[in-house]
């Protein structure tokens, strides 16, 4: 029952916060959308200064309600320092670059403060949002006093590949004493793109028809392109003799010609074949990584896409996004 109950309290805090805070690029904080409420350190301290007041009337000491009302006093104050310290800070999308799934997804935020304000001890988290083994904590803690401007980065685990929006992010601060604390959550529209997550296997299969160099094909030997020339031996064929440089005095020489033969690789959609459709665009996601490593050219044949062989980072990166956007509507 106090499950559901928190639950339907949950959807519904959401659903209000959905409604009065639109996705934006840019917002500044104001008193429509910082919520304060007490710390556990300031509930204590609450309690205790009720303590303190009840004392002052059993024993009519001075002294006693002298210290009860300071105490509510700074918790008033308290509350004051923790909203301005919020107050008029903007908050803006900054660029996002493109991750692997199951990797930390780095969404840059950029702070900016009015030349009169101060903003200290600023937590910024996405709430519910996981981390990944190496991570200890999403949060990242940062400080607006010095300079105008700061941009942070906060991070959550991209779990899924595709075009993925972050969730709404959460500003927090307990400045000045951790009495009460300040917070807003609001939605600035940032998205990354997710690549499938690579899966290594062996690539023994490209090894025939890749140079591995600059050259961008290999030959052999054939009839189409002439490639020079080489001493005659006996038992050559006399119509490939280079009867010019024999007139020339320069000995019985051969002509050489050579097929070329491309070494451009494709990789296919079914070359995985018996493979579900993530498993497909894994293993078609390491080869692109591998494959560039190497400056081979290499294209790619999905449903609904051919991308012709070439080479180089924005091929790469070409690739890459149409494996994340793959059965995108």
């Amino acid at each position: 029952m106090a499950f559901s109950l928190r639950e339907a309290l949950t959807k519904n805090y959401q659903r209000w916060i959905a409604k009065n805070n639109p996705p934006r690029d840019q917002i500044t904080l104001n008193r429509k959308n910082i919520f304060i409420v007490p710390t556990r350190n300031g509930l204590l301290f609450i309690f205790t200064s009720g303590l303190v007041f009840i004392a002052a009337i059993n024993y009519a000491v001075s002294l006693a309600f002298a210290l009860a009302f300071l105490m509510v006093s700074i918790f008033i104050l308290s509350i004051l320092h923790s909203f301005n310290n919020l107050n008029q800070l903007t908050l803006s999308s900054s660029s996002t670059q493109d991750v692997f799934c199951a990797e930390e997804a780095c969404f840059r935020v950029q702070l900016s403060r009015s030349p009169k304000r101060r903003h200290e001890s600023l937590e910024l988290n996405f709430p519910n949002s996981s981390a990944s083994p190496t991570m200890n904590s999403t949060t990242s803690y940062t400080d607006l006093a010095a300079r105008d401007t700061e941009e942070v980065g906060v991070f959550t685990l991209a779990t899924k590949r595709g075009e993925f929006k972050a969730p709404r992010l959460r500003v927090l601060t307990r400045f000045p004493l951790g009495l009460c604390r300040a917070w807003s959550v609001v939605d600035l529209n940032l998205h990354c793109l997710v690549y499938p997550r690579p899966v290594p296997f062996s690539m023994n299969q490209f090894d025939s028809g890749a140079s591995g160099g600059s050259d961008t094909a290999i030959s052999r030997e054939g009839s189409e392109d002439f490639y020079g020339l080489r001493d005659y031996v006996p038992g050559d064929s006399l119509r490939q003799v280079a009867w010019k440089s024999v007139a020339r005095g320069q000995g019985m020489q051969l002509k050489q010609f050579v097929d070329y033969v491309d070494n451009k690789i494709w990789l296919d959609w079914d070359m995985f074949y018996g493979f579900n459709v993530e498993e497909r665009l894994s293993r078609l996601c390491y080869c692109v990584i591998q494959l560039s490593k190497t400056g081979n050219v290499y294209g790619m044949r999905i449903p609904g896409g051919e991308y012709p062989p070439a080479t180089g980072p924005d091929h790469r990166k070409k690739l890459l996004r149409a494996l994340a956007r793959f059965g995108a509507e």
